[in-house]
């Protein structure tokens, strides 16, 4: 066997592992590997315990990226940063040399290779369309604009998807499938834990990705193919 694979992953808030350590436990197992080593990590000094809005991403981006230099600092070959909106993901590739991987920009490369237009379905104030999503700004900042079918949301809060409420299944199901019918998507990138993502799949048949699954997925194979960010594009700031 070769060396193990040490695989850096932070939940942005306080109390991260507390609510979402099981959630996240239960989807690392679906993917575990015997030469894969997984620490997971949360915010501690972090003011928020869920994020809902701009102003929490920015709360906790630099909390995220300081993490994320701890990892490297602690011999960690990767770091997977939490959160689908990203705080402190683009400050840690600029700072640290091995690999940084968030998730939303994971998640949209596994459904372009595997679709023409995905959307998200996630949690927010209303449930339908959700155009003024800061995930938007994420889709046009990596290219993905014109693969974007959708935003859609399910009325929750972040922590009510961590607790795995009953109702949140069929309410991700119905947006899913409004999704796939009127907004022309065929893949979908969904929220929650490992039951909920197979629900959708199973009930939909199309493509249902997972962006904690598809972030470490992605960081193990970068760790294999031994690469990194580019520094010409992410250059250290000194």
């Amino acid at each position: 066997m070769g060396k193990t694979i040490r695989i850096y992953k932070i939940l942005p808030v306080a109390d991260g592992i507390k609510n979402w350590g099981k959630v996240h436990e239960e989807l690392l197992a679906s993917i575990e590997q015997p030469d894969v080593e997984i620490t997971q990590v949360d915010l501690p000094t972090a003011p928020i315990t869920e994020i809902k809005s701009q102003y929490h991403t920015e709360l906790v981006a630099n909390l995220q990226t300081l993490e994320a230099v701890k990892g490297a600092e602690a011999g960690y070959d990767g770091v997977v940063m939490g959160c689908l909106d990203e705080p402190g993901v683009a400050a840690a590739k600029e700072l640290l040399t091995i690999p940084i991987v968030g998730q939303a920009e994971a998640s949209m490369h596994y459904a372009s290779i595997i679709g023409r237009r995905f959307s998200f379905v996630k949690g927010g104030e209303h449930t339908g369309l959700g155009w003024g999503d800061l995930i938007v700004d994420l889709v046009h900042k990596y290219g993905f604009g014109s693969k974007l079918a959708s935003v859609r949301h399910v009325v929750a809060r972040p922590l009510q998807f961590a607790a795995q409420k009953d109702a949140l299944p069929n309410a991700m199901l119905e947006q899913a499938r409004r999704a796939i019918e009127d907004d022309g998507a065929d893949v979908i990138i969904g929220y929650g834990g490992l039951d909920v993502i197979n629900y959708l799949q199973d009930q939909l048949g199309y493509p249902v990705i997972s962006p904690i699954l598809a972030s470490v997925m992605m960081i193990e194979s970068l760790v294999r193919l031994n690469l990194s960010q580019s520094k010409h594009a992410f250059p250290n700031p000194g």
